[in-house]
C-alpha cells in the first residue's frame, strides 16, 4: 500500500505527457466538428480535414526553419481545427488555406520569450473577416446535446490546464453583468430566459472555455490572471457594438497583445545593458536544438507571407452569399439573438419582402420551399420576410415573443443564440 502513492504519480506523469493540454483540445474539437457536420448532413467536413491539415503543413515548414528536430504539431492541429469550427462550414478552401497560413504564419513570427503573442486561431479569423469578408459563423455545440457535450468537454480541456482555470472564471463572471447591462441600455428583449440565452449563447461558452483560457498566448504569472480575464470579458461585451461579427475575437488579440508588449518590455528592462547585449551575441548560434531565429529572419518571412497572401486577397476570393443554402437542417428551438442594434430590419427582394407580413402568419411573398427549409432552422417562428441575396430573415420568435433579425442560420441549431451578429426587439415588430 504504501509504494501505491508513487505508482500512481508515475503513471499520472505518463498519462501527461502522453495528453498535454494542445492535444486534448484538438482531440475534444474532433469531436464537436464529426458531431455538427453529423447534424449538418456531411457539409462542413472538407473544411474540417483539410484546414487542420493545411496547418501542420506550414507549422511543419516554420519548424524546419526553427528546429533541427521536428516536434508533433498538436498546437497547429488545434489551430487548423479552431479556424475550421468558427468559420462557415461551406467557406471557400482558398482563402481559408490563406488564413490558415497567416494565422500559423503570427504563431512562429509574433513571439516574445518564446511564447505567440496572440492566439492563433482568433488572429486568423479576424485577418480572414478583414482580408476576405469570411465572417465567422462558430457552429460549434450545435443542438442542447451538442451545446451540453462542448461545455462538458470545456471544462475538461480547463481543467486539464490547472495554472489557468482562474481566466476563464474570471471572464464569465465579468462578462455576464455587462451583457446585461448592455440589454438595459440598448432596448432589447429583457424577457429572462432571453437574457439567460444571451449570456449563454454557446459562441460564447465556445470562446470563453477554449479561446479565452488558450495557456500558450494567456499570461503565465497567476497574478496577471484576474486582469486578464477581465479585460477581455470588457472587450468581448463592447467591442461587438462596433465590431459586430468579430468583437470579441479583437478584444481577446488587444489585450494579448498589450500583454505580450509588457513582457517584452518586463524582460527588457530586467537585464542591465550589457548582460542584454552579451545575451544577444550568444543567442546567434541559438540554443542546443534549435536554429537560428532572429527578429530579421522573423520580420522577412512574415513579410513574404503577407505578400503571398495579399496576393491571394487580390484575386477576389469571396464567401457564399448565401449561408442557408445546401444544408440539411435538423429541427431545433428558436434562433435568434441580441447584443447592439446594428442589423436594422433585413427584409429584402432577393426572395420575400416585408409586404403583407404579419406576426400571426408568414409571409406570402416567401416560396414555400424556402419556408420549409427555414422552419427547420428556426423551430417555431413565423417567417416575416427572408433576403435569398444575402440570408438575411426577419423572423416573430412566439416561444420568447421577440422579433429577430437573423444574419447567420449557421451557428443556431439548438436553444436560441444570441452572439452579436443579430438583433432582438420585444414583442411583434412586423
Amino acid at each position: 500500500m504504501p509504494e501505491s502513492a508513487p505508482v500512481w504519480r508515475a503513471r499520472a506523469r505518463r498519462l501527461g505527457a502522453l495528453f498535454p493540454p494542445s492535444r486534448c483540445t484538438w482531440l475534444v474539437l474532433v469531436f464537436l466538428g464529426i458531431w455538427g457536420i453529423r447534424l449538418f448532413g456531411g457539409v462542413g467536413t472538407v473544411s474540417l480535414v483539410v484546414l487542420p491539415a493545411l496547418a501542420v503543413v506550414f507549422d511543419l515548414v516554420f519548424q524546419s526553419l526553427r528546429f533541427e528536430r521536428l516536434r508533433i504539431p498538436d498546437g497547429a492541429i488545434a489551430t487548423g481545427l479552431f479556424l475550421a469550427l468558427i468559420l462557415t462550414p461551406t467557406v471557400p478552401l482558398v482563402a481559408a488555406g490563406a488564413v490558415t497560413l497567416a494565422a500559423i504564419t503570427g504563431k512562429h513570427v509574433l513571439r516574445v520569450r518564446g511564447r505567440p503573442i496572440l492566439n492563433p486561431a482568433a488572429s486568423g479569423v479576424v485577418f480572414g473577416a478583414f482580408a476576405f469578408g469570411l465572417a465567422p459563423a462558430w457552429w460549434i455545440g450545435i443542438g442542447p446535446l451538442g451545446e451540453i457535450a462542448m461545455v462538458v468537454a470545456g471544462a475538461a480541456v480547463v481543467a486539464r490546464s490547472t495554472k489557468t482555470w482562474r481566466i476563464p472564471a474570471t471572464f464569465f463572471l465579468v462578462f455576464a453583468p455587462l451583457s446585461l447591462l448592455l440589454r438595459l441600455t440598448d432596448g432589447t428583449s429583457l424577457a429572462p430566459n432571453v437574457v439567460l440565452l444571451g449570456v449563454l449563447d454557446p459562441s460564447t461558452l465556445f470562446f470563453g472555455l477554449f479561446l479565452v483560457s488558450e495557456p500558450r498566448t494567456a499570461p503565465s504569472d497567476s497574478r496577471h490572471h484576474l486582469l486578464y480575464g477581465t479585460l477581455v470579458a470588457w472587450g468581448a461585451a463592447f467591442l461587438p457594438i462596433y465590431l459586430p461579427t468579430t468583437g470579441a475575437l479583437v478584444a481577446l488579440l488587444l489585450v494579448g497583445a498589450g500583454f505580450g508588449t509588457y513582457r517584452a518590455a518586463a524582460r527588457a528592462w530586467s537585464r542591465p545593458r550589457a548582460a542584454s547585449s552579451a545575451h544577444r551575441t550568444s543567442s546567434d548560434a541559438a540554443p542546443s536544438g534549435r536554429r537560428a531565429w532572429t527578429p530579421a529572419s522573423r520580420a522577412g518571412v512574415g513579410f513574404l507571407v503577407l505578400v503571398l497572401v495579399a496576393a491571394v486577397a487580390a484575386t477576389g476570393v469571396s464567401p457564399s452569399t448565401t449561408p442557408a443554402a445546401n444544408i440539411a437542417h435538423p429541427s431545433h428551438s428558436t434562433g435568434g439573438s441580441s447584443p447592439p442594434p446594428n442589423s436594422g430590419g433585413g427584409g429584402g427582394n432577393g426572395g420575400g419582402g416585408i409586404t403583407a407580413a404579419s406576426c400571426t402568419k408568414d409571409n406570402a411573398a416567401i416560396p414555400s420551399a424556402t419556408a420549409s427549409m427555414l422552419h427547420k432552422a428556426l423551430g417555431p417562428s413565423v417567417l416575416l420576410s427572408y433576403d435569398a441575396s444575402t440570408g438575411v430573415t426577419v423572423f416573430y420568435d412566439p416561444v420568447n415573443q421577440v422579433t429577430v433579425t437573423e444574419t447567420d442560420l449557421y451557428e443556431d441549431y439548438g436553444y436560441a443564440e444570441f452572439n452579436g451578429d443579430d438583433y432582438a426587439v420585444s414583442g411583434c415588430a412586423p
